[in-house]
């Protein structure tokens, strides 16, 4: 409650200065359409010729401020059904304006020219759309003032022609692909230009846009003159049909599965405005395809890996329900992680020779309701079904069929309130999760309802150089006892362990409740060099956000304080440059500190447009909490770790990546080395090829190996000394015949490798030195027989050969063609091979062989959809 009270207190010092932070507006009026416009890029028609001009662009960068180094002038018309801008941007070097042909959505370094108009006018979300130099179109949802979306597509028209005084843009944006209130006979909305010059890498805009504040929408000037228009219908519909074979790797003794099988499905999706503020996005069996598959990855830790959304429905607009908890800016954790809905069902816990399992779990539908009304309020709505999964297995009893998932239903709900311009946010979210259960002999596993409920707030003043963001959740999961007790041992919350005096164990729970907290305030917006605040992440023990979110820990505390000094004025030899440090602690709640430590990073751009930078971390270990899973906290030792990176200028046909880290923790004498090298080559305008090996090695004295009884049933906390290695090549390729037509190929071979040695039993894990925390399992105590080795050491125990060698090679190749405008068809082809032993050495060229003789797998298929808009 005191810092919610001081929050209110600055959020009431602050209002009265609300209206010297809006900045000074620009702007441009619009007339309607008289005549006859053709989309072809030359906006020689009689009515552009007769419509006002606007002009006054100012450069973003280099010099933030100065006046633009070339002329750009745009108009803006409109009719009953769409608005128009035209953009002339002047060049007296023609020939050397980079048109770059690309896919659609994809960000290239050409010249380019971006609208974004912001029709609700509530300086908080804009519609942005742009047109590269060749015609290519990109589209974006701003919302939040700064936060992008660039997953939303809308469906318009665009075009782009280079003549001898420069070159010209013509967007026509349908009226039905915006929001903005009917009511009004008269509109004013928000709008903003920016044109890019790629050889100079000047970017210009017509509002000026200040680089050093995080501001977007609300830094847009104001278009009037909009009369008598009214939102469209806007009903769009989108079936799909899709079709293809697949071919996998059987063993021929497999009764269960066949080599060759058809696949195909139809399907329906759907957006309707309900209304002029709110859009309704539904999905009957939806198609959730994707270019690149999932990068390969071998999992040593107790945690949930972390995968990346490149599904489209998912991706366009779910920003807007998530609420993220932990620091950092790429930190996953949140109260909504879109993967959970669909994903591979975990196979059954009964022994089996063969299985024919579902591959994802079927979504039988899923919908989106999101909208604003003209008072400030944003809402939206989120709501997935998946059905039922039975997987097949073949074993000793035979034949059986056992639920794999239950039927569930997944729900999101955000609500938000703007105030002062958007500078002042509050919201509240919440999440449910209903499984149905009975009978399914998974009511010990999962949860059969789980709930979060979210608050937020965020206040900016001082001209937004200074913020307030605030944001809680609560959670709630209920289910048997067996489950409740699995969620209380699981290594998110570990109340298992011995040594912890604020958790236990109860077995007769069937819910369990926690709550948590992020938090950050200070100068850290608008400022001309230097930013400093505080903040944290505070998350009780009970916390569990994994049935709808992604969370990793619970019971921790971790606060910080933050500063950075930033110059964006370019010199001769540095057009700008930052450089960020910052203080942190981790405890638990009881409370036992974890880790103090420091945090340092610089990046600089060249006057060559070279980027460089590097940074350090250097962590005071003192207990690694969740180490033994399960079992005491065991003690750790400081750590040092640096990185860096370069960055070519891209500009250039040939542009260079190479990121490098490397750690060292000296008292038990451990290293973690990694560097990812990136090569781009524009080899034409219309190809670009990428290659990217990466490669990391990984020397850990303490990697957890198992825990094991003994014949007493005392645990024996088994670790060893790990050589890994882990290598793997991306390849993309990108093939563009036109804007409407493009070809991609994508593959990636991975080999990772470990080999174990020096195997201790942790029976000391809290002294204080390395070497005393353990008994070291040598020949004398330790034997293998049978891929088993045999150890002694109070006691007798086993425990399995660890050493790995896992090879993975997955590609696809994808046509795409855009047959008329939000219609498309594509093409696709799927390949993949793995082989896996217990070798575990590091042979590059052995590896290689074994990947390329291990059985193949692939799927042909061809998707069409067909856009329909009312």
């Amino acid at each position: 409650m005191r810092r919610l009270s001081c929050v209110l207190v600055l959020i009431g010092a602050s209002t009265a200065a609300a209206e010297d932070d809006i900045p000074p507006e620009v702007r441009a009026h619009a007339v309607r359409r008289t005549g006859d416009i053709s989309i072809d890029g030359k906006l020689d028609e009689a009515a552009w010729s007769a419509a006002p001009k606007q002009s006054g662009f100012v450069q973003r960068f280099p010099k933030d401020g100065a006046k633009a180094s070339l002329e750009t002038h745009f108009a803006v018309l409109y009719d009953d059904n769409a608005i128009y801008v035209g953009v002339w941007a002047d060049d007296p070097e023609p020939a050397r304006i980079r048109r770059l042909l690309t896919r659609r959505d994809i960000d290239s370094p050409a010249d380019a020219i971006m609208v974004g108009i912001d029709s609700y006018h509530d300086r908080r979300t804009a519609y942005v759309f742009q047109l590269n130099a060749a015609g290519v179109q990109r589209d974006m949802i701003v919302f939040d003032d700064a936060n992008m979306d660039d997953t939303w597509d809308a469906v318009w028209t665009g075009n782009a022609s280079v003549n001898d005084k420069g070159w010209c843009a013509e967007f026509r944006i349908p009226l039905n692909q915006l929001r903005f209130s009917g009511s009004n006979s008269e509109h004013e909305w928000g709008l903003q230009v920016v044109r890019t010059v790629s050889r100079t890498q000047e970017q210009a805009t017509w509002s000026p846009w200040p680089r050093a504040g995080s501001e977007v929408v609300s830094r847009f000037g104001i278009v009037d003159g909009i009369h008598d228009v009214r939102p469209g219908r806007r009903l769009e519909l989108l079936p799909y049909a899709t079709g293809g074979l697949a071919q996998e790797p059987i063993d021929a003794a497999d009764p269960l599965n066949d080599r060759y099988s058809a696949t195909g499905g139809l399907g329906l999706d759907l957006k309707y405005g309900l209304g002029p503020a709110f859009t309704l996005s539904a999905t009957i069996n939806p198609d959730f395809g994707q270019v690149e598959a999932d990068p390969s990855q071998v999992n040593l830790s107790a945690n949930e890996l972390f995968f990346a959304e490149k599904r489209p429905f998912f991706l366009e607009g779910v920003d807007l329900f998530k609420v993220n908890i932990g620091n950092g800016d790429n930190n996953p954790e949140g109260a909504f992680y879109s993967r959970r809905i669909g994903a591979a069902p975990p196979a059954p816990d009964a022994a089996y020779d063969y299985i024919d399992a579902p591959k994802a779990t079927t979504i039988y539908s899923a919908m989106k309701l999101t909208g604003k009304t003209r008072d400030g309020w944003s809402v939206g709505a989120f709501d997935a079904v998946t059905g039922q999964e039975k997987a097949t297995i073949s074993g000793p009893d035979g034949m059986d069929s056992p639920v794999v998932a239950p039927l569930t239903n997944y729900a999101v709900a955000r609500v938000k309130r703007d105030f002062r311009a958007g500078k002042t946010s509050i919201g509240a979210s919440a999440t449910a999760v209903h499984r149905s259960l009975d009978g399914t002999g998974l009511e010990n596993q999962l949860h059969d309802q789980a709930y979060t409920v979210g608050a937020q707030l965020q206040h900016r003043w001082g001209k937004d150089a200074w913020l307030v963001d605030v944001r809680t959740l609560g959670s709630f999961v209920h289910g048997t006892p067996a489950a409740i007790e699995a969620t209380q041992t699981s290594q998110v919350h570990l109340f298992q362990r011995p040594d912890a005096t604020n958790v236990h164990v109860d077995p007769m729970r069937t819910s369990m409740t926690g709550s948590g907290v992020r938090w950050q305030a200070g100068k850290l917006g608008n400022t001309k060099h230097y930013r400093y605040g505080v903040g944290g992440d505070l998350r009780s023990p009970g916390l569990e956000l994994n049935d709808a979110g992604l969370q990793f820990q619970a019971d921790r505390v971790t606060p910080y304080l933050w500063n950075q000094w930033h110059d964006e004025d370019p010199g001769d030899h540095v057009l700008q440059w930052q450089a960020n440090g910052d203080v942190f602690m981790v405890s638990t709640l009881e409370p036992r500190v974890a880790d103090v430590g420091i945090e340092c990073n610089t990046n600089v751009q060249l006057a060559n447009y070279w980027t460089l930078g590097g940074g350090c971390n250097i962590d005071n270990g003192r207990w690694n909490i969740g180490a033994l899973r399960g079992g005491p906290a065991l003690r750790s030792d400081p750590r040092v770790s640096l990185f860096g990176f370069v960055n070519s200028d891209n500009r250039k046909p040939v542009q260079v990546s190479l990121f490098g880290n490397g750690g060292r923790q000296s008292a038990s004498d451990s290293l973690d080395n990694s560097f990812e090298l990136g090569v781009t080559v524009q080899a034409r305008s219309n190809i670009d090829v990428f290659a990217g090996p990466s490669w990391r090695f990984v020397d850990d004295a303490m990697q957890y190996v198992a825990e094991v009884p003994d014949e007493t049933g005392k645990s024996h906390f088994v670790f060893a000394r790990i050589n890994e290695t882990v290598t793997a090549m991306t390849l993309r390729v990108n093939w563009t015949f036109s804007p409407k037509l493009t070809l991609q190929g994508y593959a990636q071979p991975f080999v990772a490798t470990g080999r174990y040695s020096e195997y201790k039993d942790v029976d000391r894990p809290d002294a204080p030195r390395f070497h005393d925390r353990f008994t070291p399992l040598d020949g004398r105590v330790l034997q293998l027989q049978d891929g088993t080795f045999h150890a002694v050491n109070n006691g007798t125990f086993e425990f399995g050969r660890p050493d790995f060698s896992f090879r993975q090679l997955r590609s696809t190749v994808v046509a795409r063609w855009e047959y008329r405008p939000g219609s498309t068809v594509f093409a696709i082809w799927s390949h993949g091979r793995t082989s896996s032993d217990d070798d575990g050495r590091f042979l590059l060229g052995h590896d290689l062989r074994e990947l390329g003789d291990a059985d193949s797998e692939n799927l042909v298929m061809v998707k069409a959809n067909y856009w329909i808009g009312l």
